[in-house]
């Protein structure tokens, strides 16, 4: 009986990973597949598959419908925040698990109430908070500002547990050899972080690139610095939604995802596995 059950436990796993793998992947295949229709075919049998395949409206999502602009405008509140989030955050870490910095337990513990506590639920407070400070007309500022508050604590916590599989012996040597603590940290613990630094890159960069709430928020009052997820709204009128467009602009902004996260997978799990264990 033991070993029935053995053998269906596994293979249940598979079902359910196959079936949470089509829940995943069908909406992105549906959207590649609605791109290459024009409006009448779409309309006509939303199921079936393109007669012909064309670039045109991937041509036209992109200059009409301003997609160029917007998918810069996402690369540079990316690439600025994620640059804020890994370098504070590396910091705080290092700090955390190598300084002897008082209450880091309750420290920590913070940054987790920090993360699990829902952006929707002090989108309001930050909104009022920023419009008092005058932020709000200012390009990209008042959206990279919140990513990268609410980025830090968990990137921090991730980080640090990284930092508690360095042996302290290897830092302690390069002390008594007279190397302080910022060269250490430059000099011997970022090489050995790569993974750990590639796994906050991914998860930070995934929600940053897909973010709507705030960045619609943050914009309400401009037109400018909108990203991509704000200007896919576009495509919506008053009257209808320009369906196939709106699909292959969806494409354009899910595709480089998955290359992403493809390409820095095996950095991703490893360090994720590797900064669950203290040794």
């Amino acid at each position: 009986m033991n070993t029935k059950k053995m053998r269906i436990f596994p293979i249940a796993c598979r079902v359910i990973l196959v079936a949470m793998l089509v829940v995943w992947i069908f909406p992105v295949l549906f959207a590649l597949n609605t791109s290459f229709k024009d409006q009448a075919e779409f309309y006509s049998n939303i199921w079936a598959l393109p007669k012909k395949l064309g670039l045109d409206n991937y041509i036209q999502a992109f200059s009409q419908g301003h997609i160029g602009e917007y998918f810069l405008n996402s690369i540079i509140i990316a690439v600025v925040s994620l640059i804020f989030i890994e370098v504070i955050s590396v910091m705080a870490a290092y700090s955390l698990a190598r300084l002897r910095i008082p209450h880091t337990g309750a420290i920590i513990m913070i940054c987790f109430a920090i993360q699990l506590l829902p952006t929707e639920t002090i989108i309001i407070p930050l909104y009022k908070m920023m419009s008092s400070m005058g932020l709000l007309h200012l390009r990209y500022v008042p959206i990279i500002l919140a990513y990268v508050g609410w980025s830090i604590p968990g990137t921090t916590v991730i980080l640090k547990n990284f930092f508690d599989t360095i042996p302290k012996e290897l830092l302690e040597a390069a002390r008594i050899d007279g190397s302080g603590e910022i060269r250490n940290l430059f000099t011997i613990v970022l090489p050995l972080m790569k993974g750990a630094l590639s796994t906050c890159i991914v998860m930070n960069f995934t929600f940053i690139w897909g973010e709507l709430m705030w960045a619609k928020t943050a914009t309400l009052t401009t037109d400018k610095g909108l990203p991509l997820t704000v200007g896919l709204m576009s495509f919506k009128g008053e009257y209808g939604t320009q369906w196939s467009l709106m699909c292959a602009a969806i494409c354009m902004i899910v595709i480089p995802l998955y290359l992403v996260f493809l390409f820095l997978q095996k950095y991703f799990v490893s360090s994720m596995t590797a900064g669950s264990v203290k040794g």
